[in-house]
């Protein structure tokens, strides 16, 4: 379980140093859709996809470490959570290496919106991004309440997804940036104070 807390540690200074990244490096505003073919773009990016990685160890060790006192609606909070982080990673994975690959072969396919796309692939992203955000929740929420970890860091765990959902989603913008870099942080402080927590406390 130790190494699950640190690679909870690692996924959430990923995700945060990613995210900044994309705010403050990747140049989205000045390039457009061309910003997908830069060597910060791909930085940011492959760290987004290290992250998401390492997020599903990272959740096996913070549940680990306090899984008696999670009970069963944590446990089931976790199975969520670790199943839509699983989903997610196929759409980070898409973020590294098919973004960049459609940018140089089809751009157009870029810059509309997602009405636009296939219904197959609308369902296959409302399905695993719902998921996600919804496993996340159930999970802070049962850390949150069983009090496995301070308070604070279930909490902003929470908020970091509707703040990912209902600010603007336009790249490389601070306000699609600062969700996910609270959820990294959150993610972060879980893993730490996890590695903190005696093995008695499980």
């Amino acid at each position: 379980m130790e190494w699950g807390a640190w690679a909870a540690i690692a996924s959430g200074l990923a995700m945060a140093v990613s995210l900044l990244m994309e705010w403050l490096v990747v140049p989205h505003e000045r390039l457009g859709t061309e910003a997908f073919l830069t060597s910060s773009y791909h930085v940011s990016s492959g760290l987004r996809l290290l992250s998401i990685v390492l997020l599903l160890w990272g959740l096996i060790g913070i549940y680990g470490r306090r899984s008696r006192a999670l009970g069963t609606f944590g446990l089931w909070a976790f199975v969520v959570a670790f199943l839509g982080t699983a989903l997610t990673v196929g759409n980070v994975w898409a973020e590294v290496f098919v973004w960049p690959t459609l940018t140089e072969v089809a751009p157009n396919t870029l810059s509309g919106t997602i009405t636009g796309a296939s219904p197959y692939l609308v369902a296959g992203l409302n399905l695993s991004f719902p998921l996600f955000g919804i496993g996340l929740i159930l999970f802070g929420a049962a850390t949150f309440w069983a009090r496995a970890y301070p308070r604070w860091a279930p909490v902003l765990l929470i908020v970091s997804i509707p703040v990912t959902i209902f600010l603007d989603p336009t790249p490389g913008s601070f306000q699609e940036s600062i969700g996910q870099i609270l959820l990294g942080t959150a993610v972060a402080a879980l893993g730490w104070y996890s590695l903190k927590t005696p093995t008695s406390n499980r």
